[in-house]
């Protein structure tokens, strides 16, 4: 079972779950491997686009798996109550109104239903930029986003040996990409506490790259007044509850 999977079956009562939809559902394998396993149940899956993979792998979706093309910051196509369970796995980060989302989600929740979410990177860590984040020719420095102006960044980006194509392709993707919140953990905390929702559990992932002296540049230029707590946090698990 892939790890998305198995996060989601850790729920507890993940048994009990008739209906469950998974918001940005990507490529779509979490939500078929669960529609395999579990023939109970039925899954929804929504994304903003359908990718070439997606529609690939859904050429063998199971009958209990409902696939749409569809925006989380508008959920209207579902009857109020209706989920048992929602979840998303590194979603929230590209939602900018968070509000919203947390809205629609809560009202299409059963009353006890639960939202689990696992969102990573959040802006505020070492990586947040997500440009190449993961990759080891990534061109942009830790924690740069947070303490360089775009055209800074851009200037530094040529100066270590890439072109200006390049250079202007990251700093474009960082600054300008319209699907990423740009919010870090204390933000984006603050709207969940302010939402409908129980925080039932809340675990912070610490930024395993965090580095004293980076985070140091930041607090001495700190174009985005990041608290200083937040350069600690890669991410986080948590596990929303609407009340009975």
């Amino acid at each position: 079972m892939g790890w998305q999977s198995k996060y989601v079956t850790e729920f507890p009562q993940f048994a009990r779950v008739k209906r469950a939809l998974e918001i940005g559902a990507g490529g779509f394998t979490t939500a078929i491997e669960l529609s395999n396993r579990f023939h109970d149940k039925h899954f929804h899956g929504i994304d903003f686009v359908l990718s070439d993979l997606a529609l690939k792998n859904l050429k063998a979706a199971p009958s209990n798996l409902t696939v749409l093309k569809h925006d989380a910051r508008d959920l209207e196509l579902f009857a109020e109550g209706y989920f048992d369970l929602v979840y998303s796995v590194a979603v929230m980060e590209h939602i900018c109104e968070l509000e919203l989302h947390l809205a629609e989600t809560y009202r299409v929740l059963r009353p006890g239903g639960s939202y689990w979410f696992w969102q990573a990177p959040f802006w505020s860590c070492s990586l947040g930029h997500h440009y190449r984040h993961s990759k080891v020719d990534c061109p942009i420095p830790d924690y740069a986003h947070l303490h360089m102006t775009r055209d800074r960044l851009e200037m530094h980006i040529i100066e270590n040996g890439s072109t200006p194509e390049v250079a202007k392709r990251a700093v474009d993707f960082i600054y300008d990409r319209p699907d990423l919140s740009r919010m870090g953990r204390t933000d984006t905390r603050g709207i969940v506490e302010s939402s409908p929702f129980e925080i039932a559990e809340w675990r912070d992932e610490v930024d395993s790259r965090y580095d004293p002296v980076g985070a140091a540049r930041v607090l001495a230029n700190n174009i985005y007044n990041v608290p200083e707590e937040d350069l600690l946090y890669k991410g986080a698990k948590v596990h929303l509850k609407k009340k009975d």
